[in-house]
This record gives C-alpha cells, sequence and structure tokens, in this order.
C-alpha cells in the first residue's frame, strides 16, 4: 500500500466521527428549519398589551372632574441582589425611604419585596437611570379626582382593576373604559426589552364631558355644608337642573358617599311641595275657578271617622292661589276630593312620579305610589294630594318643577353633555303651568317661602316639611322632619331650577327656616356666577 493511499484512509477514519455531527446539522438546518426558527422567535420577540388610560371626566366647561394617572411600583428581586447595604444607601434617596426600612423589607423571607406603590414619574425615572441590579418597577392606572370630593356621589369610584364601582364610573364605564394597546417586544438574551413596536394602537379614548358645571357644583355643595353645619343636619342634598332641557349642573350631597347618590337611590316624602300636582292637575281639568274658595275648617277637618287633618295655620276660605300661598293641607284634600282619585292618579304619574326618570345613573328609584283603587279612600287621595304617603325620589321631584317652569314639558334628566334632550311628555298646557307659576311666585313674595327671597328678582317655589315616619313605631315622629324647597329662577325665564331637601335638622325645622335660605344663597350665588341682571 503506497503512502497516498495510507493517508487517504487514515483521513477518512480521523473524519469518521463528524459524519454524524454533520448529518445532525444538515437535518436541523434543512428538516427542521422552520420549526427552529419559530421557537427562537418565540424566545426572543413577545407580544405585550397594555391597556390605555381610562377617559377623562370633564365638567360642561372642560374643567377635569376624573383622570387616570401612572403610578409606579418599585420591589427588589432578592436573588440578584449580592450587597443589601450598598443597594439601600442608593436606592433610599431615589425614592424617599429609609435605608434601614430598605433593609427590614429585604430581610422578609420571599424573593420579591414591594418596597413602594406610589413613586411619581421623576421618582421613576431616577431609579431607571440609576440602574441598580436586583430593583425593579411596575406601572400601574390610579383614577384622580383633583378636587377632592366634589361631586364624588355623583362620579362614582372605581375599583383596584379600573372598573367602575358607583356612580358615573359605574354606569358609562364601557365608554370610559381604555382601550387595549398591542405590544411587539424583542429581548435580549437575559431578558430584556431591546426594541419596542406597536402592533395595534387603537384611538385614545376620548374625554367623557358632562353637563355638570363646576362652579355651580361647588356652590351648591357649599350652601349645604353651611345649612348641615347651622342645623346639625343628618343629611340633606341640592340639585340644579335647567328646565329648558333637562340638564342637571349640580349634584350636591351630605354628607358625600362615593358609593351612593341619594338623589337618585333614595325617596323620602315630600310633603307640602308635592300639592303642585293637585294644583296643575284642578286647573288644566278646569274642576276649580280661580275666584272661587274652598272652606278650609279653621285649620282641623274631619275627613272620614276617626281621622282629622290639620293646617298649621288655621284660615276659612281660601282661593286655590291662597291654599298654595298657605300651604293648607284642608284646601288641598278638598281640591283633590274635587279632582277625583283618577283623574289625580294620572297626573302624579305624567307627572313623572312613581316612574324612573331614565337618568344615566345606577340605582334609580322609581318612588313609591299607592295604586289608584286605594286612592278612592278619602283618607288616601287627601293625604297623597299633600305629600304624605307617597315615595319620591328628590330628581324626580326637581324634574316636576322644572316642567312647570318651562311651560309644560316633562325632559329626561341629562348627565353627558351634547347629547340629545329627551323630551318625555308634555303634562299640562302653558297657560295651566304659567297660572301655577305666578302662584308660586305669589307665595315666595308672601307665603310661606318668603325666606327664598332674592333682592331685584322674581323666585317662584314652594316649600315642605314632613313628619318623618317612625320605622319602629310605624307612626309619624313628632320630632324629625324632612324640610324642603323646590323653586326656580328668575321666574318669567327661569335658568334654573333648584332643590333642597334637608332631613333631620335640629332646632328649626320648617321648610321655610331650613330650606329656602339654602335656596336664596345658591340662587344669589347663580345669578352673579352668570351675570343676570335685576328683574325688579
Amino acid at each position: 500500500m503506497d503512502t497516498r493511499l495510507r493517508l487517504n484512509i487514515a483521513a477518512c477514519l480521523a473524519l469518521l466521527p463528524l459524519l454524524p455531527l454533520s448529518l445532525r446539522l444538515a437535518h436541523l438546518q434543512i428538516m427542521q428549519h422552520q420549526s427552529l426558527e419559530s421557537m427562537a422567535r418565540g424566545e426572543f420577540n413577545r407580544s405585550s398589551v397594555e391597556i390605555l388610560p381610562r377617559s377623562d371626566i370633564l365638567d360642561r366647561n372642560g374643567n377635569i372632574l376624573a383622570q387616570s394617572v401612572l403610578v409606579w411600583s418599585c420591589f427588589l428581586d432578592k436573588k440578584m441582589i449580592k450587597k443589601p447595604a450598598a443597594l439601600a444607601a442608593r436606592l433610599a434617596p431615589l425614592i424617599g425611604m429609609p435605608e434601614s426600612e430598605i433593609l427590614n423589607q429585604y430581610k422578609l423571607q420571599v424573593r420579591f419585596v414591594r418596597l413602594s406603590d406610589r413613586l411619581s414619574f421623576d421618582q421613576a425615572s431616577a431609579v431607571t437611570a440609576a440602574r441598580i441590579e436586583g430593583v425593579g418597577l411596575s406601572s400601574k392606572q390610579e383614577r384622580f379626582y383633583p378636587n377632592g370630593g366634589l361631586a364624588r356621589s355623583l362620579l362614582g369610584q372605581v375599583n383596584s382593576e379600573g372598573y367602575g364601582l358607583s356612580g358615573i364610573e359605574l354606569s358609562l364605564n364601557e365608554k370610559l373604559l381604555g382601550k387595549a394597546r398591542k405590544f411587539k417586544i424583542i429581548r435580549d438574551g437575559s431578558g430584556r426589552t431591546i426594541h419596542k413596536e406597536t402592533e395595534q394602537d387603537p384611538a385614545p379614548p376620548e374625554p367623557l364631558s358632562l353637563t355638570i358645571d363646576r362652579n355651580i357644583q361647588f356652590y351648591a355643595e357649599q350652601a349645604l355644608q353651611e345649612a348641615a353645619e347651622q342645623f346639625s343636619i343628618k343629611s340633606g342634598v341640592v340639585a340644579v337642573q335647567d328646565p329648558n332641557n333637562g340638564e342637571i349642573l349640580a349634584m350636591a350631597a351630605y354628607p358625600e358617599n362615593p358609593l351612593r347618590n341619594s338623589l337618585v337611590q333614595d325617596s323620602y316624602e315630600p310633603g307640602s311641595t308635592f300639592k303642585i300636582v293637585a294644583a296643575a292637575a284642578a286647573l288644566e281639568e278646569e274642576v276649580v275657578n280661580l275666584d272661587e274658595t274652598f272652606f278650609c275648617e279653621n285649620g282641623s277637618y274631619q275627613i272620614a271617622p276617626g281621622v282629622v287633618i290639620h293646617d298649621h295655620e288655621p284660615a276659612g276660605s281660601l282661593s286655590l292661589a291662597q291654599i298654595l300661598e298657605k300651604s293648607s293641607n284642608i284646601g288641598m284634600a278638598k281640591v283633590a276630593a274635587r279632582l277625583g282619585a283618577v283623574r289625580f292618579y294620572r297626573y302624579v304619574r305624567a307627572f313623572g312620579f312613581s316612574n324612573k326618570t331614565g337618568v344615566s345613573l345606577p340605582g334609580e328609584t322609581g318612588g313609591m305610589m299607592k295604586p289608584l283603587p286605594s286612592l278612592g279612600h278619602p283618607v288616601n287621595l287627601a293625604t297623597a294630594s299633600y305629600g304624605y304617603g307617597i315615595g319620591v325620589s328628590p330628581l324626580q321631584m326637581l324634574d316636576a318643577y322644572s316642567a312647570v317652569a318651562n311651560g309644560g314639558t316633562l325632559w329626561e334628566p341629562l348627565l353627558v353633555k351634547n347629547s340629545k334632550p329627551s323630551r318625555v311628555r308634555r303634562l299640562a298646557s302653558p297657560k295651566t303651568m304659567e297660572t301655577l307659576s305666578r302662584m308660586l311666585e305669589t307665595i315666595v313674595r308672601q307665603g310661606t317661602g318668603v325666606t327664598a327671597q332674592i333682592p331685584g328678582y322674581r323666585v317662584a317655589g314652594k316649600t315642605g316639611t314632613a313628619r318623618k315616619l317612625d320605622p319602629e313605631t310605624k307612626k309619624y315622629s313628632m320630632t324629625q322632619y324632612n324640610a324642603s324647597f323646590v323653586g326656580f329662577l328668575p321666574a318669567g325665564k327661569p335658568s334654573w331650577t333648584v332643590l333642597v331637601v334637608i332631613e333631620d335638622p335640629k332646632g328649626l325645622y320648617y321648610g321655610a327656616q331650613v330650606a329656602a335660605p339654602v335656596f336664596a344663597k345658591l340662587g344669589k350665588r347663580l345669578l352673579a356666577l352668570k351675570g343676570i341682571s335685576r328683574q325688579i
């Protein structure tokens, strides 16, 4: 065997072990190329989904009422930390936390330790720039209400996941919820992001503009707070509405509760503010003449065997206007009796009582109204005519007075700006409502509502004082009342309907003493805010 052949055989023998390796490489490169490439892409290329911030909520003038902001959390991965003391010394000034506290947290028997949940943007940026091994950041959205407690019963609350729990945050959650944004991420061998690009970038959510006016809301809450302090009230509500289209301008509640809006979720016995229903019906149905009078029994009237109703101020014969002016229960009971149960019931329902208003808020009550057959009993009809034995929400009552103010149209209350006003129905002719409005003006000018007067302006409205039903004795309390006043201004061409309901005031308790002054105080501020000239 010559030398050349031996060398070739030796080379072949030397290279023979490489044959399986070559075949394996060829198999991987040719046969499994696509699957391996896919595995590699999956290892280094990832997709990530980020939720855009929840929409801002604005008032009608563009002022922010609620917004979502990013906050950062700082955490430690103890497995990556070699010198805890040195880390604490570097990190402490960046996150505003004592070194000792960081070291105490480090001693916890877990791998990941959360140090702070509310780092600002500047703090998070400083931590990122410091590039401290073992220190990480995570971000989340947090709902922020820049005006503090302003309108919180209306705005509501979100949970830790950013979903609405109550109020506007709940009822319009779908509109407010941030959309998902998908990212393509490329990582290095250590898992760090080295490239990030957007795969799907939905349009940022549009802010939600409400009909609420932040200034009017503030004035309403301020007036209510002052009454709360003066009369040590249990609770109270104040609401302002544009009677010409149903837009709600303010909803104030005391005490503020982000989880409950008593203006729409609670009902109460309204007392004499409810007398407008029987009065409007009697005028529209022409069952009373403006000049005729009803004998008011000098303040005490046995309407049925063993049942006597009273007036707080004894009176003889009164016209319909005088019945409202003096708030005579006996007079209104006699008007309702002439009207009859069927027509009275029909107007109660037409005014929107015993029905939900349709406002964009959760948990609305429809109130309570006795069925028509029970109104056939004279006592039930009489008490209902002056606002006892029924339950209404403050928002229903506000709507009803707005209908009187605008000439007879019941509007669905609006909370979202630029929504088309929704007309519910016409309650009565403009002539009837104009006559009733003049009667309500007289109440403020010389009747029970004089404390609602605003010098230089015409004001229309009605007082209400209702005993509260004691839930234990099932009898009306002699010491606890709901005091209320509902009215509109400037009368003749009203811009605002204002409702004030005060629960359980201490010391004074008549609507004229407690609620009407709140109306006047707020009315003055509204007139000054809009610069409306004096009428008289």
